[in-house]
């Protein structure tokens, strides 16, 4: 009986730390895809050659690019910066169209967001990193890690959970509806 549950108890244990393992090696490959697109995402912002001719495409959209007050909000602006790429060996796809990385940034008064929305190569969202000043009610950053629909692990002001609570539920949800309606304005954008 004792020799079972030792067994049991390590096998457990085993378990554990592979799925621990799995989880901090798909978080390392996430980092390193950002990383990568975030640099080249900058480049194409800020690099004239690597604009026109790089990999990834800029569309940007402005809302209220004047930043007119606006009736009990104070100044507010808000800016899309929308990369994307040619996909690669799809006939079909002959212009530009994979959507890779999103920032956003929004101003409301004196509080500031910004938004990064990280995409795989099949489309799906899977890192979103926001940062946000002057709002109490909210951390000051916060990542979240995606596989499919699922989250992964959220951190918040350096404070790491794997294990999601009824409060992280509801604000993935709120990221996973925030991305779709970005995708829908990236592809309509396209149409254009």
């Amino acid at each position: 009986m004792t020799k079972s549950r030792i067994v049991f108890l390590a096998l457990l244990l085993c378990s554990a730390s592979a799925i621990g393992q799995t989880l901090d090696r798909s978080i390392e490959t996430i980092q390193k895809r950002y990383a990568n697109i975030a640099e080249k995402a900058r480049l194409c912002e800020t690099d004239d050659d690597q604009g026109e001719f790089g990999e990834l495409f800029m569309n940007e959209l402005t809302i209220n690019s004047r930043s007119h007050q606006w009736r009990a909000v104070g100044i507010y602006g808000q800016k899309f910066r929308f990369f994307y790429k040619q996909v690669e060996n799809d006939e079909r796809r002959l212009y530009p169209d994979q959507l890779v990385f999103v920032k956003t940034e929004r101003k409301s008064s004196a509080r500031t967001y910004s938004e990064e929305f990280l995409f795989s190569e099949t489309g799906n969202l899977i890192f979103y990193f926001q940062r946000s000043t002057n709002d109490e009610a909210m951390p000051a950053e916060r990542r979240v890690y995606f596989a499919g629909t699922k989250a992964l692990r959220v951190v918040e002001d350096s404070k790491t959970r794997d294990r999601l609570t009824t409060k992280d539920a509801v604000i993935v949800k709120d990221i996973m509806a925030a991305s779709r309606r970005i995708t829908e304005i990236f592809a309509r954008s396209l149409k254009m």
